[in-house]
């Protein structure tokens, strides 16, 4: 009996059903490429995406918007302040009458207001400085951001570069095993032809080839790895089926690129933000010991009032005593001369002195560390220059071996097993090359960072 049975002719659509499921067919076949192509990211697309969702840019930004209010506080200490007053009481008691010039037993219902301004003169150029240290701030907080961003980017290159790498040791892989897989079968051929191969080789092989695949695992292993360490650090769907194109990088105007530690200190110490930062930082601390330091000078203000009064105990009218009666006008002038403030200034003084005398440490600290960075980053990079052209002269020689011991396979001169000598050093000579070209880039990217040199927004800009 046959296993599938025959089913009824089902009745055929009409024409405008067919139109209609031939278009959502059509518009399926569109969004499922469209979703294929929006899953491919290239690395400006990563670079982008980072500075937009990460967290901390976002925190820094928020920050950055306090300073911008704190310095536009400062620049509102040099305008007078002006604000409205006004009250009503009522008073039980003997109270003095004006009218009757005598105290009475009585309620008193009243009423007061007034505009009233007062403005500072000067108070030892404490408004001065405390508006350069509020500039310096947000110069500060803008530095950050900019560092942030910096740091983003060069994880993300990092990561984003290590992703390529490990693609390409697994394509290197898969092909090994291909290979592997043919010579396999080429060998259970040769055996059970009684050939010149005996059983050991078919052994010998089928376990070069389960290794092969092994190494294949290994390698989507870490490169899934690799791409969900990307996928985190941009903040994307980690569901999708992300891939990540090469970028187009000229390595030969990498390997040309000759750099001093002379001129890498001086471009780093020029660009770098977290220097202007530091510069920053000094700058906020040396002008909150001179705001410190006002609190020994004397303080002058001035003020002005404009106010008025009503009280039932005026036999009067209201308006009477708003407009005309009780209207006052006041003008004060203040003088304060500080003479004993408990050693409060004296303390301040000393408390912004050393916060300014460790922050120029640091800046000293933060340059030999840069020092140290450019120094080892150099070095690395010249060593990498040399893998490359070693890596490539030993693929060139493993290349050449492994096409003379096929030779020599087929001949029947080698054997399977020197044979898979030979393939192996192959693979492995593909491999050290892979890795030399990406730590060439690595190197590359991490002394454009070192520098300063790794602008996030020109690289996003490239995109585009």
């Amino acid at each position: 009996m046959n296993k599938f049975r025959k089913k009824n002719k089902a009745p055929s659509m009409t024409p405008s059903i067919k139109h209609i499921l031939l278009t959502l067919s059509f518009s399926c076949f569109s969004l499922v490429g469209w979703a294929q192509e929006d899953s491919t990211l290239t690395y400006e697309e990563a670079v982008g995406i980072a500075l937009r969702e990460n967290i901390q840019i976002q925190q820094q930004r928020n920050l950055l918007e306090v300073s911008q209010a704190e310095r536009s506080q400062a620049y509102a200490q040099f305008a007078p302040s002006v604000g409205f007053q006004a009250g009503a009481s009522r008073v039980y008691g003997r109270q003095f009458d004006q009218t009757a010039g005598d105290f009475t037993e009585e309620i008193n219902n009243r009423m007061d207001g007034g505009l009233g301004a007062s403005m500072t003169l000067f108070n030892g150029f404490r408004n001065i400085n405390q508006l350069r240290q509020s500039r310096e701030n947000a110069e500060a907080q803008l530095n950050l951001i900019n560092q942030t961003k910096q740091d983003v980017t060069f994880n993300v290159s990092q990561q984003y570069l290590q992703v390529l790498l490990n693609q390409e040791l697994l394509r290197i892989q898969k092909a090994n095993l291909e290979q592997q897989e043919e010579l396999l079968e080429s060998t259970r051929t040769f055996v059970e032809s009684g050939a010149q191969f005996n059983i050991a080789d078919l052994y010998n092989q089928e376990a070069q080839t389960k290794r092969a695949a092994l190494t294949v695992v290994e390698a989507e292993n870490a490169l899934t790895i690799s791409k969900v360490q990307l996928i985190r650090i941009l903040q994307i769907d980690p569901f999708k089926d992300w891939t990540f194109a090469e970028p187009d990088i000229n390595q030969w105007e990498i390997l040309s690129d000759i750099v001093s530690i002379e001129e890498a200190y001086n471009q780093a110490i020029a660009n770098r933000p977290d220097i202007k930062q530091q510069e920053n930082i000094i700058q906020t601390s040396y002008y909150g010991m001179k705001v410190a330091r006002s609190g020994y000078l004397p303080r002058l203000s001035a003020g002005y009032y404009i106010g008025s009064r009503y009280s039932t105990l005026f036999d009067a009218p209201v308006s009477d005593q708003l407009f005309d009666i009780n209207r006052v006008s006041v003008i004060s002038l203040d003088l304060n001369i500080p003479i004993f403030s408990n050693l409060d200034n004296y303390a301040a003084v000393q408390r912004n002195k050393q916060v300014m005398n460790n922050a120029e440490l640091d800046m000293e600290d933060l340059k030999r560390n840069i020092f140290e960075q450019l120094q080892t980053a150099i070095t690395e990079y010249k060593a990498t220059k040399q893998r490359i052209i070693a890596a490539e002269a030993q693929l060139k020689a493993a290349e050449q071996a492994l096409e003379a011991e096929r030779e020599r396979f087929r001949l029947g001169v080698s054997n399977i097993i020197d044979l898979s000598l030979v393939n192996a050093s192959y693979v492995e000579a593909q491999a050290t090359q892979a890795q030399a070209n990406y730590q060439l880039i690595f190197q590359k990217t991490a002394l454009d960072y070192f520098m300063g040199k790794l602008q996030p927004e020109d690289i996003v800009a490239r995109g585009n």
